[in-house]
């Protein structure tokens, strides 16, 4: 359960409540004991007065005495709940269980109640939306519009000509320039986007800059994660497409265009010109080589070496990256070869 100083609590509420507000379509059982739940927590921290979820008994890490009060728990796992813990049986628990923190918390108000703080510089000619805030430090350049019911965070710049759409959490310390984002967007704290990309043309004279005149294009419901850089297209522009959600530390270079739903671990390095398309999910500290193109639903393992362009629907690991039965095969072989 979360102490009151990292959020604010809306509880308690009857296991009945919850599935009233949460499941609204699912019917409660008659003879449910209507606990009263104070919180949410793991299902190793879980006390007498908390829900917690159990998707996958690999999450159990050998814990024995399961203390909730209530589960939300997969058919084939209720054998694992003692009987102090009541089951509520859903199709993901790991996905419900979100609607439910939803329910139970909410972020601390930071206390600042004016719309546009006396310590930030805001340019004259800015658009501003109904219910936005513009915090102390922040700087607002000329042209920016922002849309209603956004955020920009302490200490945060955007440049001039920025657009940002309805609903969208700029974290503090962030640079934005030269880049649309759209509803709903979130940025972490440190973020930098649409800065100059890593491109240079070497000629008798040494290293001439490529000019970059594209932008950022972020779509809607798209998160990106803390300390990531966003580099502007040089020609054309770099597209983060709509629900994709980047991990903390990731480098996305010029030019790239990435798809619609896509999951991007931490620390991984997209080189220019890379084209990803649609539910793609790479796995941390990958490389993508320059150029290459990445088809729809394609899973690259944590580490892996992109050095070739992947069809869609394929599984990828290693480096260099190949398909995930042939690195298995290759690591069991020198396995083998190790043991004689």
């Amino acid at each position: 359960m979360k102490d009151a100083f990292s959020a604010h609590n809306n509880g308690p509420f009857r296991i009945s409540e919850i599935l009233n507000k949460v499941l609204p379509n699912q019917k409660v059982p008659g003879n449910i004991d209507d606990k009263l739940i104070e919180g949410v927590s793991t299902i190793q921290n879980a006390s007498s007065k908390d829900i917690t979820y159990l998707g996958n008994k690999n999450y159990l890490n050998g814990v024995s005495n399961i203390r909730a009060a209530a589960c939300l728990i997969t058919t084939n796992l209720i054998d694992v709940l003692p009987e102090n813990v009541v089951p509520i049986v859903v199709e993901n628990p790991e996905y419900t269980i979100i609607d439910v923190i939803k329910l139970f918390y909410e972020d601390i108000d930071d206390g600042i109640t004016s719309q546009i703080s006396d310590l930030s510089y805001v340019a004259s000619d800015l658009i501003l939306g109904e219910n936005t805030q513009i915090k102390p430090g922040a700087v607002i350049k000329s042209g920016v519009v922002i849309g209603d019911n956004s955020s920009i965070d302490s200490n945060t710049t955007i440049g001039s000509n920025v657009m940002i759409g309805h609903n969208a959490l700029i974290g503090s310390n962030c640079t934005l320039q030269h880049c649309i984002l759209g509803n709903n967007v979130i940025i972490h704290p440190g973020v930098r986007i649409g800065q100059d990309g890593f491109g240079y043309a070497l000629g008798d004279a040494g290293f001439k800059k490529f000019p970059h005149i594209g932008r950022v294009i972020i779509q809607d419901n798209v998160e990106i994660g803390s300390n990531t850089t966003i580099d502007r297209g040089s020609l054309n522009d770099t597209i983060i497409g709509e629900g994709t959600k980047v991990d903390n530390l990731v480098q996305i270079a010029h030019n790239v265009t990435i798809g619609q739903n896509c999951a991007i671990a931490g620390q991984v390095g997209i080189s220019g010109s890379v084209s990803i398309g649609n539910n793609v999910m790479i796995g941390g500290q990958s490389g993508i080589k320059q150029h290459r193109k990445i088809g729809d639903n394609v899973q690259i393992g944590a580490g892996s070496g992109v050095m070739h362009s992947i069809s869609s629907n394929q599984r990828v690991a290693g480096n260099p990256a190949r398909k995930l039965e042939s690195y298995l095969s290759e690591i069991k072989t020198i396995s083998r070869i190790a043991r004689k």
